[in-house]
């Protein structure tokens, strides 16, 4: 085969860049037998990335509210009145995006593992592993949609991802009692670096949490979690972990190569979540790579367009994470319990149920308005979150 463009991973990103580059003759390789397995995500996204990909058939549960839980047990619960999330099936959602993609003329090739890739005039010689043995595939253009981590990154020269955080869930057999609210704990006990959640699911329940490096291994926090919510008892139906990309390498595109989704960490600082970042940039990918491979320029400089585009889109947006994350990192218990003591009126959870899951920065002006004694915490960091 020589297609005009290879996407290396299935997932969201993957699959919207070659289902947005219709005009190219596209091949998606998936390592695993079955896109969208095994699941590696929350699954709670803001609904305008349900209405993105047009995938209302895989919403399990609406979230309209948060109990935020700090360190020293005191809770913040923040109800409203409209959808603030959706929980969906991540499988099934992977699924109709690779299907579509296919639908609209890219050949999926599952149970196919990258390997590597030689330049040749051209383009790359990308070797691919699979059933029956080795397979190369020439190609003008490649895209590593193969999450943190990226093989393809690695043999491009990409550097890698600022951080990476480890992640680790349970779904657990249990109807929890509200199914309109997300569970959010703080604390260096619980999640270092991180947070914990607790997700309705309907009649089952996601509960899990992130751990930066260095805190050692995240099965023992989730335990204790597991504990302390009451539900180590319960029958677990699954069990899955991970690494979430934190911060953007300085560069996503190299000669005939392109980074998108979790292998460019797309993804929000705050809350781990990348499956809206990875779809819009995939979108700018795939109109890059249709233009590139017409006028026959896949340089790196060509594909700069995609760099530049990406990073006015939503660079902004994971800037200004990045900063929160800095402050929040630095946070001991002692001072998020003094932060959560400050936040415990009413005026504030006004203001924290105007949040945005996808657009956290939004709530600083008004926080530091209601709240201006927040800046002591870091007032240099803050001050920046305030001027851009």
């Amino acid at each position: 085969m020589e297609p005009q463009l290879v996407v290396v991973g299935a997932g969201p990103a993957g699959s919207t860049v070659a289902a947005n580059a219709s005009g190219l003759d596209t091949v998606i390789v998936e390592e695993h037998p079955e896109v969208g397995s095994p699941v590696q995500c929350t699954g709670l996204v803001h609904p305008r990335v349900v209405d993105m990909a047009s995938a209302s058939e895989t919403v399990i549960n609406t979230i309209t509210g948060l109990k935020l839980f700090f360190p020293g047990g005191r809770m913040l619960e923040i109800p409203t009145d409209e959808p603030k999330a959706m929980v969906i099936d991540r499988r099934r959602f992977d699924e109709l995006l690779s299907s579509r993609a296919v639908d609209r003329g890219a050949r999926l090739m599952t149970g196919h593992r990258f390997k590597g890739f030689e330049r040749i005039p051209g383009g790359l010689k990308v070797t691919l592993e699979g059933p029956e043995g080795l397979a190369c595939v020439e190609t003008p253009l490649l895209v590593g949609a193969d999450g943190c981590r990226s093989s393809v990154a690695r043999e491009a020269g990409l550097g890698p991802c600022m951080e990476v955080v480890r992640g680790i869930q349970v779904e657990l057999d249990v109807r929890l009692e509200d199914q309109g609210k997300v569970e959010v704990y703080l604390g260096n006990k619980v999640a270092p670096g991180f947070f914990a959640w607790v997700l309705p699911c309907g009649d089952t329940a996601r509960i899990g949490l992130g751990v930066s490096n260095g805190h050692g291994a995240p099965s023992g926090y989730l335990s204790a979690l597991l504990k302390r919510r009451g539900l180590d008892g319960t029958r677990r139906t699954a069990l899955v972990s991970g690494a979430i990309p934190i911060g953007p390498p300085k560069r996503t595109v190299a000669d005939n190569v392109l980074l998108v989704g979790d292998a460019a960490a797309q993804v929000k600082p705050l809350s781990g979540g990348g499956i809206l970042l990875g779809m819009r940039s995939a979108k700018v990918a795939a109109a890059v790579a249709e233009a590139s491979v017409a006028n026959g320029d896949l340089s790196a400089r060509s594909l700069s367009a995609y760099e530049e585009g990406w990073r006015a889109d939503v660079g902004k947006e994971v800037e200004r994470g990045m900063l929160i994350r800095k402050i929040f990192v630095g946070m001991t218990d002692k001072k998020l319990d003094e932060i959560g003591r400050m936040m415990d009126r009413e005026d504030v959870r006004s203001i924290l149920a105007t949040g945005d899951i996808d657009y956290p920065s939004r709530l600083a002006a008004p926080m530091i308005k209601a709240l201006p004694s927040l800046l002591k915490f870091s007032p240099f960091a803050i001050g920046r979150l305030l001027r851009g």
